[in-house]
């Protein structure tokens, strides 16, 4: 009978070959992943992220095909780093503003949240399994020359599909936003409907109220977050967004955080942001992020919500296309 710790060292290879195959496949998902998990200075270096792929693929095939001593320092190399792996995640769900960790690539759910957190529990626990494994010396390549050992990973490799079957969520179905969305009445046209008594804070520190500011002209908020990926590539665009739109649509980034939020990693936003430190203005427009939502001057809403960074950009479109029809028109 094969030994139980077989398992725990599977699951621990297998997680770390898939991460690492990925990663390689998406090397810009590294980069923002160690943005957005807000890695230590010390470690956050070019090298160490080019190695991080090729570190997680080779301690893979480590767990795979050593034994003894070697397999031991393997075991105990991949639970540091599961260790660090948790550690990362866990301050990052703590923050007010959802954050995106890229942790397997451009494969899986990349929003960090407690799912991710209890998951980086059990491979701890599964990396801790793969220690004892070690000082047991209980390997891999030896337990292969037993039939019953392939008759017990055909079995568990049966459970594990079957898991995925049935938790699985085509993308065509689940609601990746979590965002609310236009209303539309029975013919599906746009249905305006009163922009929410919500507030936001300035640069500055001062409370401005969003009914209050479109009387100075329509605003079209987006709803960011700096731990969010897509978030980080839409915030680059506002400034020109807001000269392409300026003087009759004011554009505005209405950051997950604090005024503070510019002096880390968002300084290119200065002059284009609010803040919804507390989420009142995300939870006033049931708005995830990224997101957008088009203010009128009569008090209502002129277009949106709309969620995802290409719904985004193409509704800032859609804004720009209506404001030139505008001009088109007007113009002698």
């Amino acid at each position: 009978m094969p030994s139980p710790l077989l398992l725990p060292l599977l699951t621990c290879a297998a997680v770390l070959l898939v991460s690492g195959v990925a990663k390689l496949r998406d090397p810009a998902s590294v980069d923002r992943a160690f943005t957005a998990l807000e890695v230590p200075t010390v470690l956050d270096r070019s090298p160490v992220r080019r190695a991080l792929p090729w570190a997680e693929a080779v301690l893979g095939l480590w767990l795979l095909v050593t034994g003894g001593a070697l397999l031991l320092l393997g075991a105990v190399l991949v639970l540091v780093l599961f260790l660090a792996y948790l550690v990362l995640v866990a301050r990052a769900v703590r923050r007010p503003e959802p954050v995106d960790c890229g942790c397997f690539g451009a494969l899986g759910d990349d929003r960090v949240t407690r799912v991710t957190v209890w998951r980086n529990v059990v491979l701890v626990a599964a990396a801790g399994l793969a220690v004892v494994a070690g000082q047991r010396d209980v390997a891999l390549v030896p337990a292969l020359s037993e039939p019953a050992t392939w008759a017990w990973l055909g079995a568990a490799a049966l459970a594990s599909l079957a898991a995925v079957l049935v938790t699985h969520r085509s993308t065509g179905s689940a609601d990746v936003t979590g965002g609310s969305e236009p209303e539309v009445d029975e013919d599906g046209n746009y249905l305006r409907t009163a922009i929410p008594r919500a507030q936001v804070l300035t640069e500055e520190g001062r409370v401005a109220l969003l009914r209050d500011q479109t009387n100075r002209g329509a605003h079209l908020l987006l709803f960011l977050s700096p731990g969010c990926t897509p978030c980080q590539s839409l915030s680059h665009e506002v400034a020109g967004w807001a000269d392409d739109l300026a003087p009759l649509v004011v554009v505005k980034a209405v950051v997950a955080g604090s005024p503070e939020s510019l002096v880390v990693g968002l300084g290119h936003l200065k002059g284009h942001a609010w803040f919804d430190e507390f989420g009142i203005a995300r939870a006033a427009f049931a708005m995830s992020t990224p997101g957008a939502v088009l203010l009128g001057t009569d008090g209502y809403l002129a277009g949106g919500p709309v969620h995802g960074e290409g719904e985004v950009r193409a509704f800032v479109e859609d804004v720009r296309e209506h404001l030139r029809a505008q001009t088109d028109v007007t113009a002698p």
